[in-house]
């Protein structure tokens, strides 16, 4: 994925919430964007999504631009937000959102999720309750990754992830985000421990137009 020169004008006031943003992704790799709250790290990924329209710049994906052409820009991404929407049904249905996949798909994703001790002390038909009552947030997380992965789409979007959770879960849950070597992922983040900016490939400093690589 390549973002060239991207702007955001909102459309009531005409406030300038960017403007100039350009990056890269390579496939696999890890890219955390940081900037403090308020700056439009959210707009940025739901532009990236085709929910909101730039002032100016491109998005291309495998070379093509994919302005004006979501549909096809939605088969590449999948996003992991910080307050997952759960359903009043069972655990199965919130992880598959009623897709027919294979047990063995479902299996997978619910190991790579970290989901396997729930899954075997509770089972997939338990009922997760109203706007998922009966799981704790770092299980809400996992099953929102678990959603994420089952998708199977190149690119992972997470918007500040984990920045409800305790720094022991955060860690957790990044390392279950960020271990698999076939997805890309592109995180925003405000704030975040030296441990878990360290599982990243790439950090880049929004605000301040810096970039950090791993040596």
């Amino acid at each position: 994925m390549e973002v060239n020169d991207l702007s955001y004008v909102t459309g009531s006031d005409h406030k300038q919430i960017f403007d100039g943003v350009s990056l890269q992704i390579k496939p696999g790799e890890k890219v955390l964007l940081m900037a403090p709250s308020g700056w439009g790290k959210t707009t940025l990924l739901r532009l990236l999504l085709g929910l909101k329209r730039p002032k100016k710049g491109n998005i291309l994906l495998n070379g093509k631009n994919v302005m004006g052409n979501w549909d096809a820009a939605h088969n590449y991404y999948s996003y992991v937000n910080q307050k997952p929407f759960m359903f009043d049904d069972t655990l199965r249905f919130n992880i598959t959102l009623g897709r027919q996949v294979s047990d063995e798909q479902l299996k997978q994703v619910i190991h790579e999720a970290g989901l396997d001790e729930l899954v075997k002390e509770q089972g997939l038909d338990k009922q997760v309750g109203e706007n998922g009552s009966e799981l704790s947030g770092g299980q809400i997380q996992r099953v929102e990754i678990a959603r994420a992965l089952l998708s199977g789409r190149p690119i992972l979007l997470a918007d500040e992830a984990t920045s409800a959770l305790d720094p022991k879960l955060s860690l957790d849950i990044h390392e279950t985000l960020l271990k698999n070597p076939k997805v890309a992922v592109l995180e925003v983040a405000h704030k975040i421990s030296p441990e878990e900016k360290a599982m990243f490939d790439v950090i880049i400093h929004l605000d301040k137009h810096t970039v950090e690589t791993k040596m």
